[in-house]
C-alpha cells in the first residue's frame, strides 16, 4: 500500500518517518514495494515529513515527476 498517488498519472508519493524504517522489515518491505512499482512504470518519489514544512519543493518535485512522464 503507497501512501499517494497521484491522480491520473503514475507518480506515487510517499512520506518515510524515521520511527517507522527503525525496522529492517519495514525498510525491507519499502523497497520491495518500490521495486515493484518502478517494475511497474510508476516514479516514486519519496519524502520525509520535514519537507512539508516546503510546500513548494514537494509541489515542484512531483509537478517534476509528472511533467517528465507525460514526454
Amino acid at each position: 500500500r503507497v501512501d499517494f498517488v497521484v491522480t491520473g498519472t503514475r507518480v506515487v508519493i510517499e512520506f518515510d518517518g524515521r520511527a517507522y524504517h527503525s525496522d529492517a522489515a519495514a525498510f525491507r518491505a519499502d523497497r520491495e514495494r518500490q521495486n515493484l512499482l518502478a517494475s511497474n512504470h510508476y516514479v516514486v518519489l519519496r519524502f520525509v515529513w520535514e519537507h512539508l514544512d516546503d510546500p513548494g519543493y514537494v509541489v515542484a518535485t512531483v509537478k517534476a515527476a509528472r511533467d517528465s512522464l507525460s514526454r
